[in-house]
């Protein structure tokens, strides 16, 4: 077996609000709210689990403080992920996670990820932003229609908020924002590395 690599994600509490109010942080929460987004019931109730494991394991689990943990071990990767339809991008994007990634060789990288999908009708994905920590270094780049927003490791719980309309307008400005019908949310734990995949 080859050496190792490793990463996880935890997350709790996620919402989606609107219409955004740009004078307050203030936000009235609308239909447009995930499905079970603060994890207080099953993770099979509003979410779907994907997992591509070519080498080692991986686990998707509920926390008891009404959190979910994403992990992946060695190659692959392991996804939390639900779609929600949009009538409009004007929503505050909310969440509370703490990240944490590690890699065992120069060549390797794992990382975890809070997704934002930016879809279209037929469920086509425009643009993404990705909220991220990574232990190595990953091989995206950011461009008109992938915003990247690297966090740092501090072991503690931070809070993280977007303005999906205001996102759209200044990061993912390659993306016609009245074609986004959809947001896909995902919370995503991979790992990689040369030769291990």
């Amino acid at each position: 077996m080859k050496s190792g690599y490793i990463a996880a994600l935890l997350l709790i509490g996620l919402s989606l609000c609107g219409p955004v109010a740009h004078a307050a942080e203030t936000s009235i929460p609308l239909n447009h709210a995930l499905a079970n987004g603060d994890f207080s019931r099953p993770l099979t109730q509003g979410w779907a689990t994907q997992a591509e494991n070519v080498i080692g394991g991986h686990s998707i689990t509920a926390t008891k403080e009404n959190g979910a943990v994403v992990r992946k071990e060695l190659c692959g990767k392991a996804t939390l992920v639900q779609d929600v339809l949009l009538k409009t991008t004007e929503l505050r994007f909310s969440t509370r996670a703490r990240f944490s990634c590690q890699a065992t060789k120069p060549d390797y990288y794992s990382t975890a990820s809070v997704l934002l999908g930016f879809l279209d009708g037929d469920g086509k994905q425009l643009s993404e932003t990705r909220i991220y920590y990574a232990a190595g270094t990953p091989p995206w780049k950011a461009s008109n229609t992938l915003h990247l927003i690297a966090v740092a490791d501090t072991g503690k719980w931070q809070d993280y908020s977007l303005d999906l309309g205001q996102e759209l307008r200044s990061n993912l400005k390659g993306v016609d924002a009245t074609k986004v019908k959809r947001l896909r949310v995902s919370l995503e734990s991979f790992c990689s590395g040369k030769d291990a995949c």
